[in-house]
């Protein structure tokens, strides 16, 4: 069964560790936002000012593979609902269930994980804690009737574990 994977959540949530393991583990293929500037255009900062076009290149690669049978999973802040809808409605289109995880973490966790060296490493405009804040105040997070909130404070085994479980029982 084609299926859409959506993983939402602040800056040092996860999205981007999750998403990778979920893709290793062959869960399907994993469209990460940030990674599109870093490899596609060989960039790095953020996406100030072409994040509307980042995310329809997004929407028409998710929508390419999973007309294609493949199951597709995608990371990013996805604060607002307006922002999910296209997904959404996508997904009612192409007759794909969609799954909504929201990882969720404390802010002192999130504060320390978007200053972690590792996080330094690759395409992450939001690698201090004062980036950090200053997102989580322009971006709240709106809820999701249909998401699956997920504490990704757990050992990261343990969160791959729930999800897989929660995918398998649909």
């Amino acid at each position: 069964m084609t299926r859409l994977i959506i993983l939402r959540g602040y800056p040092g949530s996860g999205k981007t560790t999750i998403g990778k393991l979920l893709a290793a583990d062959r869960i399907g293929n994993f469209i990460d936002h940030n990674a599109i500037l870093t490899f596609l255009a060989r960039t790095t900062g953020d996406d100030e000012g072409i994040y509307d076009e980042i995310a329809t290149l997004e929407l028409a690669m998710c929508r390419k593979l999973l007309s294609e049978g493949k199951d597709v999973i995608v990371a990013r802040g996805f604060s607002s609902l307006a922002s999910l809808q296209a997904y959404e409605n996508m997904a009612q289109t192409l007759y794909v269930p969609i799954t909504i995880f929201r990882l969720d973490v404390s802010t002192a966790e999130l504060m320390s994980r978007v200053q972690s060296p590792e996080r330094q490493l690759g395409f992450n405009p939001t690698t201090s804690e004062t980036q950090a804040q200053d997102w989580m105040t322009r971006h709240p997070i709106e809820n999701h009737p249909d998401e699956i909130t997920v504490d990704n404070e757990r050992a990261i085994s343990d969160v791959i574990a729930h999800l897989k479980t929660v995918l398998y029982s649909q």
